[in-house]
Order: C-alpha cells, then structure tokens, then sequence
C-alpha cells in the first residue's frame, strides 16, 4: 500500500505528462496552425485552457507536500513550463525548415498524419 505521500507524487507524475504533451500540442499549432479554416487555432485555446487548469493542480500537489509556496510557482515555470514550450517549439521549427528544404515545391504545413484529425 502506497502512502499519501507517493500517491501524491504519482499524481503529480500524470499531471506533468499531461502538461507535457499539452505544451508540445501547442507549440505543434503554433508552428504549423493549419489551412484556413482549419479548428486547430480553437482546440489551442482550450488546450491553453485545461493547461492553465491543470498547472493549478499541480501547484496544489505541490502544497500538499509541504513545498514552500514561495518558490513553487518559480519550480513549475522555470523548471518545467518554459523550457519544455521552448524546446518543442525549437523542435517544430526545425522539423518545418528540414521539410521546406526537403520539398521546396510544396507547402509548407506538413500533410494530414494518421493521428490528426480536424
């Protein structure tokens, strides 16, 4: 049987991959925001949303094992928000310049993947 401290710890665990792949689904649309039309800029901003959400539950857990407030919010921004957005954006932009050189004539938005659907 688990404590109430390492359920926590897997709570937060479940928490931070899902902000993880949230961060990486928004800096996917900023980079590649899709045709006209396209309801990908909608899904963003409930994604910005839920993320929001989501960061708050997190800063909660936090508290709940006994972090100090003060620097919480510091650990959840520096540590964990910023550098993943940041990084995932680099990742796509480099992706995107790879596939503008790759295939000058076409595009620049990649082709509908399996996984996507709008």
């Amino acid at each position: 049987m688990l404590t109430q401290a390492q359920n926590q710890i897997i709570y937060l665990m479940f928490l931070n991959g899902i902000l993880f792949l949230g961060l990486n689904f928004i800096a996917y649309t900023i980079v590649f925001p899709g045709a006209r039309g396209s309801k990908r800029i909608g899904y963003l901003f409930i994604a910005c949303g839920l993320l929001a959400y989501l960061a708050q539950l997190m800063y909660q857990g936090l508290l709940a094992l006994d972090y100090p407030s003060d620097t919480i919010g510091r650990l959840l921004l520096s540590g964990f928000v910023v550098p993943v957005f940041f990084i995932s954006l680099a990742y796509y932009r480099v992706k995107r310049n790879r596939m503008e050189k790759t295939s000058p004539s076409t595009s620049a938005t990649p082709s509908r993947e399996e996984h996507e659907t709008d």
